[in-house]
């Protein structure tokens, strides 16, 4: 008889013992307890999206080395949740550390009320379920009376969800009076783990009482980190690095690792491998469906390291293992992420982004990469809506976009990372421009919508021109090789804004012989536009250039796809650029 295969975890379980108890499969990822514990300084703040098994790496920390608090030295637990596992070889670090600290562990990611109030009392019952876990400290032979009574005002329910100015003191305080606590009770100085620290100031930001939660989050943060002595050493996570929040200011011995972080020490620690990947489905008999998940969840970039969403990986297995009709070869990938990650706060940017930042997003969609110059530093409650810089951050940070390579001069380009993330943006973002009508480009859309659905050459070159000395000279290095990408883009984007003008708007699309670079066609699909696009070396090869897409078209048959019976009459049009010159030619096509 067969041995049973280990259960796939539920995304939703975040609990290291419950992986191991429960009998789930496990990607081990416990060697890197130790590179985080020895990482460079004493608080260490390890930065990646949303849903890259952060959570998870807490509890896997906090399982290995929190202590017997009534057996000390016992580390019976660890040997059975470790046993087997990459961090049991090294036996030196295991003897000294393994079950030897006392460990404050917090997560802050379900603190996300609608209001303020509302916030502060998920905040106090969070704090006080965390409390109540060492409520056995009011019991101990070493803290004195008065450190009791400190202590006990967080194990009060109704004082610290009373929204009373003498909670948020008690709750400003909290993490200082455990650990202070603990350090006395067990003359050891504890592990402070931290949980998506930054939620609730993403939450607050977004909901409009980010001034209020800032004062509570900052100081409970900040006065637990800082100077301290009765932390042995902070880890938290997060997704951004909120600057301003005084919780980082006049910190020593704080490291970051990051999305962006060069070295590979801690590249791997969160997200999948693809030999993790590889391993995971070939355990489960999906061997064959590698390309395809790697084609939708794969892509990341971090270090040097290529990675999967660890989210996307577990959920579509898991639907993989799931009784189907037709064998799991029939369930396509389907966009997990996109019902997980929190994009409110990327589309609040939307109204405020400029004809270039529309370009580059479109550029992104056709698989480009783009020049964003990024950085760690940003606060929550400094967001300002019109500077562009803080909307491609949070695009990298978020997960939207990936590392694509650093140039020779320094600079960053990035790309979407996968074909799901690819689908997610389009519905997140790139959607707002079909919801505006043309906000972006309303001053060229409708002129160059309409010369193109008539067929008339000499409407379309003038609108062009229009355009192009607007936008050409704003981005003319975004996409260098090959050039014709940048105009590629840029019409796509003014078309995208034509609002009813035009339907069945599609890019690079497969047809004929080759892929049409854009077709389109009218709102009552009853005239279809196929366009090639050309870049000129000169502008005295323009009107040769224009010719020569023309003849692509008519010689590759790029009309197959816009073929229909609804369909009256074709036009193909050969544009060519140069700078801010251009040519156009254009044919009726046959039906």
């Amino acid at each position: 008889m067969a041995a049973a295969k280990n259960l796939m975890p539920s995304p939703g379980n975040e609990s290291f013992k419950d992986f191991i108890r429960d009998s789930c499969y496990y990607v081990d990822k416990t060697q890197y307890l130790k590179t985080i514990f020895n990482y460079r300084g004493s608080r260490l703040l390890m930065l990646r999206p949303r849903r890259f098994g952060k959570t998870l790496m807490v509890s896997t920390i906090r399982y290995f080395f929190e202590m017997s608090y009534e057996n000390p030295g016992d580390t019976s637990l660890q040997q059975e949740l470790f046993k087997g596992l990459e961090i049991m070889k090294d036996e030196e670090f295991c003897r000294e550390h393994m079950g030897q600290y006392p460990v404050v562990s917090l997560s802050l990611k379900d603190t996300d009320g609608l209001n303020f109030r509302n916030a502060l009392d998920q905040l106090g019952e969070t704090i006080w379920i965390l409390s109540y876990s060492f409520r056995w400290l009011m019991d101990s032979s070493i803290l004195q009376a008065e450190e009791k009574k400190t202590f006990s005002k967080l194990l009060d329910h109704d004082l610290l969800c009373s929204g009373t100015e003498s909670a948020i003191s008690t709750m400003q305080s909290s993490l200082t009076t455990l650990c202070g606590a603990l350090y006395r009770h067990c003359g050891k100085k504890p592990l402070l783990l931290i949980d998506e620290y930054d939620v609730p100031l993403q939450k607050a930001a977004m909901s409009g009482y980010y001034g209020q939660m800032s004062k509570v989050i900052g100081p409970m943060l900040s006065r637990a980190l800082k100077s301290n002595e009765c932390v042995y050493k902070g880890i938290m996570t997060g997704c951004l690095r909120a600057t301003k929040e005084g919780i980082f200011t006049g910190l020593n011995n704080y490291s970051v690792n990051s999305v962006l972080t060069p070295n590979d020490s801690l590249s791997a620690a969160f997200g999948f491998t693809p030999d993790e990947v590889r391993s995971m489905l070939s355990y489960y008999d999906l061997g064959n469906l590698y390309d395809r998940t790697r084609d939708f969840y794969d892509g990341y970039r971090i270090g040097s390291k290529e990675i999967f969403c660890p989210w996307d990986v577990t959920s579509y297995v898991s639907d993989l293992l799931m009784p189907c009709d037709n064998g799991p070869e029939s369930f396509s990938p389907p966009a997990y992420w996109n019902n997980t990650s929190n994009s409110q706060i990327i589309t609040q940017y939307m109204p405020h982004l400029s004809e270039q930042d529309a370009v580059m997003l479109q550029a992104l969609l056709d698989g480009q990469s783009v020049d964003v110059r990024v950085h760690e530093d940003m606060s929550y409650g400094d967001f300002d809506l019109s500077d562009a810089g803080q909307f491609w951050n949070l695009l990298v940070y978020t997960g939207y976009l990936t590392l694509e390579k650093i140039d020779t001069d320094g600079v960053y380009w990035f790309r979407i990372p996968n074909a799901e993330i690819r689908k997610c943006f389009d519905s997140n973002i790139m959607a707002y421009y079909h919801k505006k009508g043309g906000a972006y480009f309303e001053n060229y859309s409708k002129a160059i919508a309409e010369a193109l659905l008539e067929g008339n050459a000499g409407e379309l070159a003038t609108a062009l021109k229009n355009a192009l000395l607007t936008f050409v000279s704003a981005r003319d290095v975004a996409c260098k090789e090959p050039k014709e990408n940048y105009y590629h883009g840029l019409l796509n984007g003014i078309i995208l804004s034509a609002g009813n003008l035009v339907r069945d708007h599609s890019s690079n699309t497969d047809s004929g012989d080759g892929y049409a670079d854009i077709t389109l066609c009218s709102a009552k699909l009853d005239v279809a536009v196929v366009i090639e696009l050309k870049y000129a070396a000169s502008r005295a090869e323009l009107k040769d250039k224009a010719h020569e897409a023309l003849r692509q078209i008519i010689d590759k048959d790029y009309a197959e796809a816009v073929r229909d019976d609804c369909v009256k009459k074709i036009y193909g049009f050969g544009i060519a650029f140069f700078l801010r010159k251009c040519a156009v030619e254009v044919a009726e096509l046959p039906l």
